[in-house]
């Protein structure tokens, strides 16, 4: 177990750790970062009177990096472990590799540094664990999207620091980053039935995780509230299969949905992945969108901007995710009593071609 000196909690009550970063002391003084960076290691050329002004707000506000905290508080390394998923990040979408970028940024303000490890599905725990964890060479971990339960429970049982982006295990109390799913699935919803779509259905996969849950949870709910309820609870509108969702998930699914239910007006899919396969299947079908039927994804990845033809979807900002689990974690590690919190991330519809939009573009 990590173990917190009473003098690194002495640091963080005084504002040194949490309170203000390195980020804060550049806007206060009305420097960049690298200027107050220079001040700080004495190292390169500053003006008197600019380093007059930084060291001012730097004693006025008690700031220390991060490694001047370690140097006090001797169990700390100053490293943070960021675990996913290997199927992350072989994907070509970017969603968790923002949220890792996000981390990486934010953990620079406390003088830390993120090591990355990839797992897959099949390896023994203890002995084929990441390196960090059984050496203990790391502060906190970061785990973001689905891994292995047990190997949740493992760096639980060994009394690390951990906050989950995007996934959660309702039996442990951990800190999570979690998005809004329900609105935002609300969201492309309410814009569909604005526009008179009605016969509308779901596409995903990963039915296990529990973003995908709350996002079909979502569109049934918001069906239900827009008098669609009959849809909402027919099968025939749905494709949910336990497998990661991919494209090819989409194709299938967009197939089989169509098989159902000839006359569908818009799909809802669980991920911008997802949807891009069911853009796939109707281009080979020869169909139109958004003329014979609208499609709406969600995550908001780079690729969803520049689909033929543009999609629709729901905008997660992965960024600031990934800032939000660093400051979560550092919290957690200056005051590793306190009550687990949850973070929700809001979200928004972005509103592209791929939605039915009319010659106004509305």
């Amino acid at each position: 177990m990590i173990i917190i000196s009473k003098r690194f909690d002495i640091l963080y009550k005084r504002g040194v750790i949490l309170g203000i970063t390195i980020k804060d002391i550049a806007k206060l003084a009305g420097v960049s970062t690298s200027t107050v960076s220079l001040v700080l290691s004495k190292k390169g050329y500053v003006s008197e009177t600019t380093q007059t002004k930084v060291q001012k707000v730097i004693d006025e506000y008690n700031y220390r990096p991060l490694r001047a905290a370690r140097q006090l508080a001797s169990h700390l390394t100053g490293y943070i472990g960021f675990i996913i998923s290997h199927v992350h990040l072989s994907r070509s979408e970017a969603f968790y590799t923002r949220i890792l970028l996000g981390s990486e940024l934010e953990a620079r303000n406390y003088d830390a540094s993120i090591i990355l490890s990839t797992v897959g599905l099949d390896f023994s725990i203890p002995n084929e664990v990441p390196r960090f964890l059984k050496e203990k060479a790391v502060d906190g971990i970061i785990i973001a999207g689905s891994v292995r339960e047990d190997l949740i429970q493992y760096i639980y049982q060994e009394g690390i620091p951990v906050v989950l982006i995007d996934f959660r295990i309702n039996d442990l109390h951990l800190d999570n980053v979690f998005i809004d799913n329900r609105s935002g699935v609300r969201q492309a919803v309410e814009h569909l039935i604005q526009k008179n779509v009605e016969r509308i259905g779901f596409v995903g996969g990963s039915f296990y995780h529990p973003s995908i849950q709350e996002r079909f949870e979502g569109y049934q709910l918001a069906m239900e509230k827009g008098g669609l309820g009959d849809i909402a609870r027919d099968k025939a509108f749905h494709f949910l299969e336990n497998s990661e969702t991919t494209a090819e998930i989409g194709e299938k699914g967009m197939a089989q949905v169509l098989t159902n239910v000839p006359d569908l007006e818009a799909v809802i899919c669980v991920n911008d992945t997802t949807a891009m396969g069911c853009l796939q299947h109707l281009r080979k079908k020869k169909l139109h969108v958004p003329s014979d039927l609208a499609v709406i994804g969600f995550d908001d990845v780079n690729i969803a901007a520049v689909a033929h033809p543009p999609l629709t979807t729901i905008h997660v900002p992965k960024i600031e995710m990934g800032v939000t689990a660093i400051r979560l974690l550092i919290d957690r590690i200056a005051h590793p009593s306190q009550v687990h919190q949850t973070r929700l991330v809001p979200v928004e519809l972005v509103i592209r071609e791929s939605s039915l939009k009319n010659q106004n573009g509305q």
